[in-house]
């Protein structure tokens, strides 16, 4: 199955800085790193900065958060078309 049609996980790390930003990077998607001023704002730029940056390498995806665990908050990149898909009952 080519890697554009598999959903893949995004672990996100987060940090909050000296100065009281929020920061995100992830070990999993290079480029990653969103700056917010709180924790709730940063949570929510999380899946746009996913998106483009996937965008930025031709691939179409649907941003979703999973469940967390104890070092990183992972959310969930689905290409678009298998997310058309699984919405139409594929």
């Amino acid at each position: 199955m080519p890697m554009s049609e598999r959903a893949t996980i995004v672990r996100v790390k987060v940090e909050q800085g000296k100065a009281g930003l929020f920061y995100a990077t992830s070990p999993d998607l290079r480029g990653l790193l969103v700056a917010e001023p709180s924790f709730d704002a940063l949570f929510e730029a999380v899946p746009q900065a996913i998106t483009d940056l996937y965008a930025a390498k031709g691939v179409k995806v649907v941003v979703t958060s999973a469940k967390d665990d104890s070092d990183f908050y992972p959310w969930v990149a689905i290409p678009a078309e298998v997310a058309r898909g699984l919405a139409s009952g594929m």
